[in-house]
């Protein structure tokens, strides 16, 4: 008797960031080609270089199961206690302007009693739309705060500072709940620095008992690490496990590779 294929299951993960777009497709949860870089056109919105691309070799022709994307995109947490959907618009262009006309999308993260709201252009809907099945927005940030936000027996607290797409995004999560959560522009090493040792006083963190961890890359780590270090006892810097993508897209894959 001839047994039953299974069906392969096709999925695209996308991220989009200030400067580039990254596809790395799966089948069955296995990677089993090489990411796919794209730089942005200037000028061009994410949407026109998104739909570009899936016109193009390895994707053209291509059709998905689905599809989850990453979007650089400004992005505001809200406790789950608090958070109604029919509020996000209301929220979000509270805090924002420029993006009345976007999508006001949100993400659970139940571990975390958060939800967080951000932004998205509505043509990147579509675009997706035209290639895969289904599709999952998530802000870029997501993937860190879930697995750096999981609850450790250190009696210390910890600051972390994830790089990506010219910012830092600085945050403390103690008791499975947020403390502080901001993004702030990281081209000049002094600002960041300024940045990550005011919100370590603010939260009133010891110098000689909690840790600041700066995740992602930066031009001025070295610089950044060197510094901090005269006032703060602990700094670490993670290690990037996979230099073909950045940390968030890696943990959010969390896949093997053939």
């Amino acid at each position: 008797m001839q047994q039953a294929s299974i069906p392969q299951e096709h999925k695209l993960h996308i991220r989009i960031g200030r400067s580039t777009l990254i596809f790395q497709s799966t089948e069955n949860g296995i990677a089993n080609t090489p990411p796919h870089v794209v730089e942005l056109r200037g000028g061009v919105s994410a949407s026109a270089n998104l739909r570009t691309a899936f016109k193009q070799p390895p994707l053209d022709g291509v059709h998905f199961d689905r599809c989850t994307v990453l979007v650089d995109s400004p992005t505001m947490l809200v406790p789950d206690d608090d958070f109604r959907p029919e509020d996000a618009a209301i929220l979000f262009d509270h805090c924002f302007t420029g993006h009345e006309r976007d999508h006001k999308c949100h993400a659970a993260m139940e571990a975390l009693h958060a939800v967080a709201l951000f932004a998205l252009d509505k043509d990147l809907e579509t675009v997706v739309a035209d290639h895969a099945s289904t599709s999952l927005f998530l802000p870029v940030c997501l993937p860190i705060w879930e697995h750096f936000g999981r609850q450790t027996s250190s009696p210390r607290q910890r600051l972390h500072g994830y790089f990506h797409d010219g910012k830092v995004d600085i945050f403390c999560i103690a008791g499975n709940r947020f403390k502080f959560c901001n993004a702030f522009s990281a081209t000049h090493s002094h600002d960041t620095l300024y940045f990550l040792l005011s919100v370590f006083s603010q939260l009133g963190m010891k110098a000689t008992r909690d840790e600041v961890v700066l995740l992602g890359a930066t031009p001025h780590q070295q610089w950044i690490t060197d510094n901090l270090e005269k006032y703060v006892e602990r700094v670490t810097v993670t290690p990037t496990t996979d230099e073909t993508l950045p940390l968030d897209l890696s943990l959010l894959l969390n896949i093997p590779r053939s």
